[in-house]
């Protein structure tokens, strides 16, 4: 699987990175370079990696493609107040950390729901019963 960089360019900004540290072990690194390894990392190992700036204010279109879900449905969550945007209308703009806080919350809800429904299902439940999710 090929990341947003290449290994060659991955490797060469943990060179960079050493060098720009002046150290030796990397393992020897403080939080912040740690994080910065770990950035290097995702961005080898995932082609959809995306990083933005928390304050970075992003249309309803470019919600919806990392969301993976229509634009109008960006718009109606906004709507419904699941996701703050500034301004109004037609130019609506929705903060990274704002995308990143909904995902988070998402997250969890999911979690929380597949929890609750594993706990529904016993070993004696039949495979044709239907069990109630809402």
């Amino acid at each position: 699987m090929h990341g947003a960089i290449a290994h060659h360019q991955a490797e060469r900004l943990r060179d960079q990175l050493i060098e720009l540290a002046g150290m030796h072990d990397a393992g020897k690194t403080s939080p912040a370079f740690r994080a910065f390894f770990r950035v290097v990392d995702v961005l080898e190992s995932s082609p959809d990696a995306v990083i933005l700036p928390a304050d970075e204010l992003l249309s309803t279109q470019e919600v919806a493609e990392l969301l993976g879900v229509s634009r109008m449905t960006v718009v109606r969550l906004v709507e419904k107040g699941e996701l703050v945007a500034e301004g109004g209308g037609t130019h609506r703009r929705i903060a990274a950390s704002e995308l990143a806080r909904y995902r988070t919350a998402t997250a969890a809800r999911r979690r929380s729901a597949l929890e609750a429904l594993a706990r529904d299902i016993g070993v004696d439940t039949p495979p044709d019963q239907i069990v109630r999710t809402r």
